[in-house]
């Protein structure tokens, strides 16, 4: 087997994967993947050529990330993403975009895009299209942005280490990860800056332990010789006490060296699940930010960058509100929303009409509005709706101000979750499942006897719900 056709059945089994991760749904991978190949993988990084047409500004900000992580499943390693553009056109891409006239104009082919690194620096695995400049900030998140400039202002004087920013998926998060790490590179030439997932740095240990200690020595070399580390879902180290130890001892090295650390999660750490305590008291010893849902006008704003973004006059106010309407659970889902409309436009070269556009992004409404709501999300409405920090509503504290809301959350996170009372428990700073089903109970008392509180549990239920 020569290496063109080596490099064709792994370009395969990649894409399958990517298509397994999904759940089957293949229609955006064989518009905007398909057109790709894979001409080179020298053990630190896959090249990706795509053809003139190609809209690669779309698949380096939606899926960069998922090529990697797919890769890195496939190949069991870790690998930086590069793309190359060649001359032919890309018919496949175009064909797969539903209505597209036969005459229309296809969108300007986008430069080669330079590497993320550097002078001197490793492979940072940086997406370079998130940056500040098209972070759209609200009260959802601009405490948290704010924080993230201020980590990659002050590389030499850090006012916070590590900077832990946690919120639920597609609201930001890893934006600004990247952000903090190109806007490191932009400014300190020669830094160090690594960018991956926890469970890249989990496999790498894995593969690490399998090649003995020469491989071990080096795994920690590439990790302990960052200047700055970006550690994405950092709640999946939870899953292997090994790799927890061996990130134990890569955080002090890193902290001692007066390096920068930040972190990402889902939930804040003391309430991930089986995190050793000593991992979760030194997540806990810098800062913790949140990013949380947008309200209509930050959603609506961040419509409004991703056409300027994308220099479409296509996109129209109302089409622009009926998304910041719908689409309301996912800042990734929204952004695709509104990217999967303008790549219709630009293929037609016309604006959709509503019905068109509510037909090209139904799937992704259904999505949204039939989302599940998580015990997370119940704490942080609880905690703004009685001015509580999160901490408190899952601490030990049990004075009034305190106790009724935390039982408030128990009870709808029973409600309207599938968790389970020991589930919930856990959420709420390790309780018993008694203490959950006692909470509930009180609650359903309070509820039929107080006719106000009775009203603000509903309105809080059909606001989650």
């Amino acid at each position: 087997m020569d290496r063109e056709e080596q490099l064709s059945r792994l370009w395969d089994d990649i894409v399958g994967e990517m298509k397994r991760l999904d759940g089957g749904d293949s229609f955006g991978i064989d518009t905007y993947i398909a057109p790709l190949s894979l001409t080179e993988d020298n053990g630190e990084t896959l090249t990706l050529a795509y053809p003139a047409g190609t809209l690669i500004d779309w698949v380096e900000l939606n899926y960069e990330d998922r090529i990697v992580f797919a890769a890195t499943k496939v190949l069991k390693g870790a690998r930086n993403v590069t793309f190359q553009q060649v001359d032919a056109p890309a018919p496949a891409a175009q064909e797969a975009v539903p209505a597209a006239e036969e005459k229309a104009p296809a969108p300007k082919a986008t430069p080669k895009r330079k590497a993320t690194r550097g002078k001197g620096a490793p492979v940072s695995g940086l997406n370079a299209s998130f940056t500040f400049d098209n972070f759209v900030t609200g009260g959802c998140n601009d405490f948290a942005c704010a924080a993230a400039k201020a980590c990659a202002a002050c590389l030499e004087k850090m006012p916070y280490n590590p900077l832990f920013i946690y919120g639920g998926p597609g609201l930001g998060k890893t934006h600004l990860l990247h952000a903090i790490g190109n806007a490191i590179l932009a400014g300190h030439e020669g830094a160090k800056v690594l960018y991956l997932t926890s469970e890249v740095f989990a496999n790498d240990y894995i593969d690490a332990i399998g090649n003995g200690s020469r491989a071990i020595t080096e795994f920690r070399r590439k990790y302990r010789k960052a200047d700055v580390l970006l550690i994405d879902d950092v709640q999946f180290l939870s899953r292997g006490a090994k790799t927890q130890e061996e990130f134990f001892h890569t955080f002090n090295a890193l902290l001692g060296s007066g390096k920068q650390i930040v972190l990402t999660a889902d939930c804040p750490a003391s309430q991930i699940t089986n995190l050793e305590p000593r991992l979760s008291s030194r997540f806990q010893q810098g800062m913790t930010v949140s990013v949380h849902l947008p309200d209509l006008e930050t959603r609506t704003a961040i419509l409004r960058n991703v056409c300027k973004q994308w220099k479409s006059e296509y996109i129209t106010d109302d089409i622009v509100n009926y998304l910041a309407r719908s689409v309301t659970r996912s800042v990734r889902q929204l952004v695709g929303a509104c990217v999967r409309l303008v790549t219709f436009a630009s293929f037609a070269g016309r604006c959709p009409t509503m019905a068109e556009a509510r037909q090209y992004i139904a799937d992704i409404v259904r999505e949204s509005k039939g989302g599940t709501v998580t015990v997370a999300d119940i704490q942080q409405r609880i905690a703004n709706e009685f001015d509580l920090r999160l901490a408190e509503l899952t601490g030990p504290r049990r004075n009034a101000a305190v106790v009724q809301p935390r039982q408030l959350a128990m009870y709808l996170s029973r409600k309207l979750t599938g968790s389970s009372l020991q589930e919930i428990g856990a959420a709420f700073g390790g309780r018993s499942h008694a203490t959950v089903l006692n909470a509930a109970r009180k609650v359903e008392a309070d509820i039929a006897k107080n006719p106000e509180l009775a009203a603000v549990v509903k309105k809080l239920a059909a606001e989650l719900a």
